[in-house]
Formats: structure tokens, sequence, C-alpha cells
């Protein structure tokens, strides 16, 4: 059955350079297509804690871990209260661009407590996918090669701990409930696009 009627919460989820923020799009833009509703979102948001991540990832302000994991999650809530939610009420599909994994992920390979992230996200809403994009660091760092500048969790020596931490995250969400799929990223984004479509008719 092809996605229509009941609004969908789709995450998109990967590493620095597995291309998230393009197949988001893509798949926004594929769901439209289908004559749906689509808001096409992002974390860190554009609200005023989104704007404090966004200059901590660039480097311009330092955050403890603690402190960047607690201000993520108060994005998080504010993005939800103002946008998520509110876009579902109306019956639109929502695709985001990073969520909670992320936190658990990032935050966790920078030795914050995934458990204490996960409790603290308690009443916050579950997606109805999360698909994780993966690929080699070789094709990741290609990717990122064109990029102006690197932003703090895009360096090299952060990969190793990043992966790691990331199967961690995605073992304890599935534990909580979450629908979460492993997508290989090196395939042309507009196959991968078309894979998620895809599932997302199987809900």
């Amino acid at each position: 059955m092809q996605a229509s009627g009941q609004p969908r919460f789709l995450v998109l989820e990967g590493m620095d350079g597995t291309g998230t923020t393009t197949i988001a799009g893509l798949v926004a833009d594929g769901l439209r297509a289908r004559d749906l509703r689509v808001r096409l979102t992002a974390e860190p948001t554009d609200g005023p804690l989104g704007r404090v991540l966004r200059r901590h990832l660039r480097g311009e302000i330092e955050l403890d871990p603690a402190a960047t994991a607690l201000v993520f999650s108060a994005d998080r809530a504010d993005h939800l209260a103002r946008s998520i939610r509110p876009a579902l009420a109306r019956g639109e599909w929502v695709v985001c661009d990073r969520y909670l994994l992320s936190t658990l992920a990032y935050q966790g390979a920078e030795g914050v407590s995934r458990e204490a992230i996960l409790a603290a996200s308690s009443g916050f809403d579950v997606p109805d996918l999360t698909v994780v994009l993966q690929a080699a660091d070789e094709v990741r760092e290609e990717r990122m090669a064109g990029r102006e500048g690197r932003e703090r969790y895009e360096e090299p020596s952060f990969n190793e701990g990043l992966r790691a931490s990331y199967v961690d995250a995605i073992e304890l969400l599935r534990r909580a409930g979450h629908t979460i799929d492993v997508v290989d990223a090196a395939a042309p984004a507009a196959d991968i696009a078309a894979q998620v479509l895809r599932r997302l008719d199987t809900l």
C-alpha cells in the first residue's frame, strides 16, 4: 500500500557525511509528489536553543558534554511543541534530519550516560520510523572534503568512538520500542530515498 492518509513521523540519522540532510529532502519531495503535506525539519533547530548548539558545533562556544546533552534535549522539547506535534496534528507528514538517536550517539561517545539522556526524553514522541544511514569512513570523508571548515564532531579522531556509540544507542532505543532500520548510505541518494519511501509504505 502506498503511503497516504495517516501522517507519519520519520527521522533520518547517521554519522556526518552519510547524507542525512540530502535523503531527508529527497524523501520529503517524494512524499509531496504523492500529494501529501510534509513538514521537513532538522535538529539542532533554528530556535534559540538550537542556535546555541550550532555555535557549539562550530567551536564558537564551549559546552560541557553533559550540558550539551541537556541543551539538545531542551531544544528537542521546544521542537516537538513548536513544530513537530502541530504539524502532525494538521495531518502533515514530518521528516526530521536527526533526533534523539544523535544525542544518544554523539554525547554518549563523549561519556554522557545514554540511560540518563533517554530518561530525560521519556515524554518525547517516538518516531514511526528511524532510518540510520551507514557508510565507510573513506566514503564519508570524500563527501565532506568539499565542506568549508569542520564542525566539532566531524574530526576523523572522533569516528571510531562514535561508530561504536551508534551501535549501543541503536540497541538502547530498540529495547525502548523504537523502530530503527539501518541502510547502506554508499548507494546513490535517489535509490536510498526510494528505499525509505517503500519502507514507509509498509507502516
